[in-house]
């Protein structure tokens, strides 16, 4: 996990995205208005909405030694993204950088725990995409998702 937050620029290529199959690219943040997606979450007291409690379970069944792997990969994450400047992401009065940060520290929670599970997948592909600068926030009611 360190070489992948190692270096990461937060954020610099929002509105870019190419959507591949399963996925939806925003061009501005006015175009969230239309999509009717579900955001993604951005406290760690959310309930994941791909894995449910599944991987905590077969973190805690199996015995690994997981919470200070996952809080070591936190902490770096919550130190790169204090390089991120105050509404880096923001429309007219709204200010969405903390969620958009809070989001990038859930998304690498989520991921951790899926690299420790053995169960890579969405959480994993996700932080790919913040790595590429862009921000993976939301999920419409068929599950694409939506990444500006």
């Amino acid at each position: 996990m360190t070489d992948i937050l190692d270096g990461i620029e937060w954020f610099g290529a929002l509105g870019s995205y190419r959507a591949q199959p399963g996925q939806l690219a925003l061009a501005g943040m006015h175009a969230w208005d239309s999509t009717r997606m579900a955001w993604l979450p951005t406290s760690r007291d959310q309930p994941d909405p791909i894995h449910g409690k599944e991987l905590l379970q077969l973190l805690k069944q199996n015995g690994a030694p997981w919470q200070q792997q996952v809080m070591a990969n936190y902490k770096l994450a919550l130190q790169s993204l204090r390089a991120v400047p105050d509404k880096t992401i923001s429309s007219e009065p709204h200010d969405f950088t903390p969620a958009a940060t809070g989001a990038a520290l859930y998304c690498v929670r989520m991921a951790s725990l899926e690299i420790l599970a053995q169960r890579q997948g969405f959480w994993c592909e996700a932080l790919a995409l913040y790595r590429q600068g862009h921000w993976p926030c939301g999920l419409l009611h068929d599950g694409t998702l939506v990444v500006f």
